[in-house]
This record gives C-alpha cells, structure tokens and sequence, in this order.
C-alpha cells in the first residue's frame, strides 16, 4: 500500500487556506543555512568524522497547528478520522477538538503526528523533512552563533529530555529556535544509528558500548547522544505529545 496522495493546491487555492493562520509559522519565511563542515559528535562511521553540508532553506521553528490544520483541510487523505492505521499508531490528532480544529494556541507546535504525516506535509510545501545532519548542523551553528557554553546546552538537553523541561538559552542569532523544546522534531533519517541491523543495543548496553560512539567523552557530547538515542527509540507510526517536526528547502 503506498502513501495517501498529496494533491498540490495552485497558488491562490493555497494561498485562501492558508489566510486565516495569521499567526501560524509557515507565513514566515525560511531562513537560509550557510553551507560548512559539520563535525560529528556522534560517530556513526569511524571513518566519516566530518562531513561538507550544502546550503539550504530550513522553516525557522517547528510547524505550527495552524499550518497543519490547513494542510489536513487542503489534503483529506490526512485527516485524523482517514489516515489508516498503517501510518500512525491510533493516536493521531488525539487531542484534536475534530479533523479541522486543534486544540490550543494556533501557533504551537503541532505534535501527534507520525513521520509519515510529517513528510506528507513537507512534500506538499515543496520541501523535505531535514537529514539528521542537517537538523545537527544548524543545531551546533544555532549554538556557536549563540556562544552557548557546553554546560549550558547539556544542561538544557538533559532537563528537556529527562524531565520534558525546556531551558531557555539565549536566540538572538540565525532567526531560527527550538532545537532544545519545546518539541523532538522528525528527521528523514532519524534512525540512522539503527542502521546496521539493530546491532547498537542501548537499552541493554553498558556506558561503553554507548559511549564509544562520541568524537569526545565530555557532557555536551554525551547530551548530543542522548537526542540520537532518543530518535532510535521511536517507529515512523510513533504519534507522540512530544514530537513535532520542521520542513527544509533546497
């Protein structure tokens, strides 16, 4: 079985949909990433330590519930009470008030929605959910623009993940935020350290079969291998209160 459709609106039938979310974060433009070399924290290859990322367009915080409410009204096939079960695990859209209508502030992120539904939405606005070393590039830019100390950001990583408990760190630099809460975000790849046949246990393993995978062995390193464990931790069905996602553009 293959993926609903996603029909393509012209321009002023997406544009009439999309009038009323005033506040919703799509009507803001994506901001530009510089193109750099990306050093991996985490070593998914020994041999691959760093990698030449190119320039790209990234929306500047997660989806909002307003982008997406326009994106179920404009394309059926998405909505809570049609997608089958083959592409979410029963709890999309649960807190939804209808198919249509969200619930809480129109420019919170929307969260309940599976990679699969977060593609879809991608693909419909021309765009793609981010590679992991996309989303960890701009994150470590986001951070350096920003002069966030390595205990600050691990901080951070830890209150977020342990506790769901987002820190706020200064956003002044590169227009974009929310990489530490208030939501995990989708990535294309984001399984990628499973990729070699679920070899890496980490439920089960010690600190060194874990830690083995960091460039060095320092708290903002281990923070950063928290967020990939984290992502290895869910399926493309997952719909989680948590988890939301943001769209890049070539």
């Amino acid at each position: 079985m293959g993926l609903p459709t996603v029909q393509f609106l012209g321009v002023v039938g997406w544009g009439l949909l999309m009038a009323w979310a005033t506040d919703a974060h799509a009507t803001e433009p994506p901001v530009t990433v510089p193109e750099g070399t990306f050093e991996h924290a985490v070593l998914l290859d020994r041999d691959v330590q760093t990698e030449w990322v190119d320039t790209f367009r990234v929306d500047p915080r997660p989806v909002s519930r307003a982008d997406y409410a326009a994106f179920v009204q404009a394309h059926p096939a998405w909505r809570r009470s049609a997608l089958a079960g083959l592409f979410q695990d029963g709890g999309y859209l649960k807190h939804w008030h209808s198919d249509l209508e969200p619930n809480g502030e129109p420019d919170a992120p929307v969260v309940h929605v599976s990679w699969y539904a977060a593609r879809a939405y991608c693909q419909a606005r021309e765009g793609a959910l981010p590679t992991l070393v996309q989303w960890e590039y701009l994150a470590n830019l986001w951070r350096t623009l920003n002069e966030h100390s390595d205990e600050d950001y691990a901080n951070a990583v830890f209150a977020w993940y342990g506790e769901q408990r987002p820190t706020a760190l200064r956003d002044e630099a590169l227009g974009v935020s929310g990489f530490i809460g208030p939501v995990n975000e989708w990535l294309e790849d984001y399984q990628l350290l499973l990729g070699n046949g679920d070899q890496i246990d980490f439920g089960g393993g010690s600190c060194g079969d874990t830690g083995r995978l960091i460039a060095r062995y320092d708290s903002a390193h281990y923070a950063t291998l928290l967020r990939y464990q984290m992502r290895s931790n869910i399926s493309p069905e997952t719909t989680a209160s948590n988890q939301g996602f943001r769209c890049v553009y070539p």
